[in-house]
């Protein structure tokens, strides 16, 4: 088995992490061929911890979880590696979109993307600047004015459009509400996107667990809160596993731990080597979505700031960044760093500084002058610098 997977087990169950380990139980057993009694003990294992949640159950013991991890690390399981592994799923060439109705018409500019299998990219600026246009653009619900977009992944085999498209899953920010129990209808998903019918409730039953949700399953929409409707919406699309996932503000309407837990997630399934994934997101949360974020698009007014990998951001600065707030004052700042540009930005302050000034040497002079801080970090290679860029 991969020595990640081992070092994962390891460090999940050293750390008594049981939500994460039970998870990459799970993970493992659709990455390699391991035998149906095994894939029914890591259902049953994560069922436990799920109840225990719920008050409902007792905790996962060590001994419990230990038998399990022996059973994966020791046996030589044959891993399921798709050809499609590391491909590029889209190439958008120079693409525009023009709207020209309405009191404000806007212009997304020509922006060039390659996405690859195996890679997440982050779509990030403020809101109205044209990253809902980029997704939709990506995802085939409108068209170009320009440029052209191409899907090699998906379309390797000559497919007609319609049939690429049945390949990309869309998740809006606006959920459209659905009807009946979330078991009807992931049941349907599976129906339409021709899964074997004796396959279904074994599929569904592996979904529901992976992503926390089993105790919802006969649950209808309004039973359900905003961030569970968006984890089922994520539980439809991987069912029948699409090649290019499109997630709009996925994270507007969770709270952090729920936030954490997503990203986390998608950095694990977008990882996949049995099921080969790319995903491009759009988010407000900048600092979360770079942790996990290989590549960045940064837009504004429809221009595109930035677009690359996420570790080139700060490669042409002349300058270290951070970002504080504390007890302290715009011109307390300034009487500290009498060789810094210190700017408020209304909730912080950005300190811009020369190269040769660490984070620490700044953490020092804050601490050495009692000023008590309360948020501080190193923006030097993150997209918040983009904010204040010109265009």
């Amino acid at each position: 088995m991969d020595s990640i997977f081992i070092n994962e087990f390891k460090d999940a169950f050293i750390s008594k992490d049981y939500s994460l380990l039970t998870r990459r139980f799970l993970d493992a057993c659709k990455e390699y061929e391991v035998p149906n009694e095994l894939h029914k003990k890591t259902i049953a294992l994560r069922k436990k911890y799920l109840t225990f949640l719920d008050g409902l159950s007792e905790p996962i013991t060590q001994d419990e979880a230990q038998e399990l991890i022996t059973e994966f690390t020791t046996s030589n399981f044959n891993p399921k590696i798709s050809s499609d592994f590391g491909n590029t799923v889209v190439q958008a060439n120079e693409i525009t979109k023009q709207f020209t109705s309405g009191n404000s018409p806007f212009k997304l500019h020509e922006l060039s993307l390659n996405l690859m299998l195996g890679e997440i990219t982050g779509v990030v600026g403020e809101n109205g600047n044209g990253k809902t246009t980029l997704l939709n653009l990506i995802a085939g619900i409108i068209s170009t004015s320009s440029g052209q977009i191409n899907y090699p992944s998906l379309n390797k085999n000559n497919l007609d459009y319609y049939k690429t498209k049945q390949q990309i899953a869309f998740i809006p920010q606006r959920i459209d509400k659905w009807y009946g129990t979330l078991m009807q209808n992931l049941q349907f998903f599976c129906a339409i996107h021709n899964i074997k019918a004796n396959n279904i409730d074994d599929e569904i039953e592996y979904i529901l667990c992976r992503l926390g949700l089993d105790k919802f399953r006969h649950l209808t929409w309004n039973e359900i809160s905003s961030g569970y409707r968006l984890r089922f919406e994520l539980a439809k699309m991987l069912l029948w596993r699409p090649q290019l996932l499109v997630l709009d503000e996925p994270l507007a309407n969770l709270d952090i731990n729920a936030q954490q837990l997503l990203l986390q997630d998608l950095k694990f399934f977008v990882k996949s080597k049995a099921y080969p994934l790319s995903i491009i997101l759009s988010s407000q949360n900048l600092h979360e979505v770079e942790r996990v974020a290989d590549n960045l698009v940064f837009i504004r007014q429809g221009k595109t700031i930035f677009n690359g990998k996420q570790n080139q951001i700060g490669e042409q600065n002349q300058n270290n960044q951070f970002e504080v707030s504390g007890n302290f004052t715009l011109k307390d700042l300034k009487n500290i760093f009498t060789n810094a540009k210190v700017e408020d930005t209304g909730t912080t302050f950005i300190i811009t500084i020369d190269k040769n000034t660490s984070w620490f040497d700044v953490l020092s002079n804050l601490n050495k002058n009692n000023l008590q801080l309360k948020y501080y970090r190193d923006i030097t290679n993150s997209t918040r610098l983009l904010f204040h860029k010109d265009i």
